[in-house]
């Protein structure tokens, strides 16, 4: 009988390059402080983009076939890190796509085969730009870690998807390279498009801002410099952006997202006018989440409720969380404007600051009546609803049932049916420990799912 068994070498090209895509990098569609609220997770990530990048090298160096077949893969990505140990393979990236000439074997550029680049401020290894400070002086190493990175974008006229996390000061600067000459005091006035060839094929675009440390004076308009450039951007789907500020000093957008149909903002510290700028500058969003940190608003929340307007006849996801906001006044804010008029609206996550009448928590004062029953502010064809709750550390003393006392969420229990049919799925996510079981048998006798979510402290890498 034949012995039927082959090798790897002996496939078809189509069965080796099929296979050599399962080593295609992982991605990060998330900016870096969102990506480590799960440490593991992200640090499994990075490990196994390690392990696939070393695979993908190793079988470059196994013959000609090999090389030109996982080449492309292999020069897909670009995963760095502005620690010194990712400032030597920014170098030796660099170095290698900016090659003028068609790699070994191939009809193309190297740098033509980069769709994805992403840069964190810690990798896997332990090494952390952090780190680094407490033993180097590394301000040198940064201003041309960001120098060159900014050189491999620009060198990438296919890049597809880009995760960056910058520092932003005096000094120091990524966005400085990359913006065109009227939104950067680094870019030659020749330069008129973004990245020098105008980010045409660019989808996603997560963006975390650091700015000062590096410096004594920062420029807090990167964001809406980033914003008002980005809008030239033909194919931006999808903004998700971790940090960022302004000075202050209001200034709309230049431009609109043709686009964009999902934004996210965390960690926020822009004001709602701020917030319904960027959305008034998009066409038919269908995503939109916003979750500020601690910030002192000099504006009310109905401001953002005008801005949604806009976008009636698109959104399909909606996640709201200023439970760190806090407001001039002792006094409620005003109440959020009802979203009946949302005809696709599916899911809603919002903070109990923007249904409360008074400026008391739900948790301290569960009895209260709200000026609305919360299901008369949902459209009927929600299917997911969640609540955010405010909490502290004197909470962690009050009774872990203490959810099945709060008015509002019974009187969800029995409208459900009636004025949202498709409801499925109802949340309360809260910092500190809570259950509700009177509450969950409530909801399930009518067929909705009732689940607590406590939210763990996060402890983000620097």
């Amino acid at each position: 009988m034949a012995n039927l068994a082959i090798t790897f070498c002996e496939l078809p090209d189509e069965l080796i390059l099929e296979t050599i895509r399962h080593l295609s990098s992982i991605r990060s569609y998330e900016p870096q402080s969102t990506a480590f609220k799960d440490k593991e997770r992200e640090r499994a990530r990075q490990f196994e983009n390690g392990v696939r990048q070393l695979a993908l090298h190793s079988i470059c160096l196994t013959s000609h076939r090999f090389r030109r077949i996982a080449t492309p893969t292999l020069y897909a990505s670009f995963l760095g890190s502005a620690t010194l140990h990712g400032f030597d393979h920014v170098k030796l990236f660099y170095r290698t796509v900016s090659i003028p000439g068609y790699a070994v074997g191939l009809k193309v550029r190297l740098a033509e085969y980069v769709q994805y680049v992403e840069n964190r401020l810690s990798d896997h290894l332990g090494n952390s730009l952090c780190a680094d400070t407490e033993y180097y002086d590394t301000v040198i190493m940064v201003v041309r870690y960001f120098s060159l990175l900014a050189d491999v974008i620009k060198q990438a006229p296919n890049v597809q998807h880009l995760s960056v996390v910058s520092l932003e000061a005096e000094q120091v600067s990524f966005w400085n390279h990359i913006l065109p000459s009227h939104y950067s005091t680094l870019a030659p006035s020749s330069s008129k498009m973004v990245a020098d060839h105008g980010f045409r094929k660019l989808q996603t675009l997560c963006v975390q801002i650091h700015m000062g440390g590096y410096a004594l004076r920062a420029d807090l308009d990167w964001f809406r410099n980033i914003c008002s450039a980005m809008t030239s951007v033909p194919s931006l789907a999808d903004l998700r952006v971790s940090g960022v500020m302004t000075s202050g000093s209001f200034s709309p957008i230049s431009g609109s997202f043709k686009s964009l149909k999902r934004i996210e903002i965390t960690e926020c510290v822009l004001s709602f006018d701020e917030v319904v700028d960027i959305w008034s500058a998009c066409e038919g969003l269908r995503h939109i989440a916003c979750e500020w940190a601690y910030y002192g608003a000099g504006d009310e929340p109905w401001e953002l409720y005008s801005g949604l307007l806009q976008h009636t006849k698109t959104l399909e996801t909606l996640t709201l969380d200023m439970r760190e906001v806090r407001f001039m006044s002792n006094a409620a804010p005003p109440l959020f404007g009802s979203l009946r008029s949302f005809a696709h609206l599916e899911s809603l996550v919002i903070c109990e600051t923007l249904l409360r009448v008074s400026a008391l928590p739900l948790l301290e004062f569960p009895d209260q009546l709200l000026q609305h029953r919360i299901t008369e502010l949902l459209p009927e064809q929600m299917k997911s609803f969640a609540l955010l709750l405010y909490s502290n550390d004197r909470h962690e003393n009050e009774p872990h049932d203490r959810l099945d006392e709060i008015l509002a969420l019974w009187n969800v229990v029995e409208d459900c049916k009636t004025t949202i049919p498709s409801l499925k799925v109802v949340s309360v996510i809260c910092g500190v420990p809570l259950c509700a079981p009177k509450l969950k048998e409530a909801f399930n006798k009518v067929g909705v799912q009732f689940e607590v979510i406590q939210q763990a402290k996060i402890e983000l890498p620097c």
